[in-house]
């Protein structure tokens, strides 16, 4: 290969090396200054949230014991054969998906009837300390 032809190849490769290396010579560019929205005080988005949930605390003693009792009304109590003070049977409670409640069933019926309802359960887990 000549000189001549390995110039031809190559001229390319260096115009642009010295169209690249050119680039940091000029100005830099003007940016038009950026004005936040009415009321905006910054940077808003996911990373920089300006509206912050507040911390939750957590809860312990008598304001954790309200809320495990209220979760277990909702969960237990709300569209279950439970609600509305209804008594249900060891089976009844299998079919409906109250596991807990037919697991512990026959700790539950201390009376020995073969029907349990919500108070009967709130009993049992007040004397488990739950």
């Amino acid at each position: 290969m000549s000189l001549i032809d390995m110039l031809r190849r190559v001229s390319p490769l260096i115009a642009l090396c010295c169209f690249v290396g050119s680039a940091h010579a000029l100005p830099p560019q003007a940016v038009a200054p950026a004005t936040p929205p009415n009321g905006a005080r910054g940077v808003d988005g996911p990373f920089f949230p300006q509206n912050r949930a507040a911390p939750v605390t957590p809860t312990t003693g008598t304001a954790l014991q309200q809320e495990a009792q209220q979760r277990l009304e909702a969960r237990l109590g709300a569209n279950t054969a439970l609600s509305n003070g209804a008594a249900v049977t060891k089976t009844q409670a299998q079919t409906a998906g109250l596991g807990y409640v037919a697991k512990h069933f026959d700790q539950i019926d201390t009376s020995h009837k073969g029907s349990v309802t919500m108070s009967d359960v709130r009993q049992y887990l007040q004397q488990q300390g739950r």
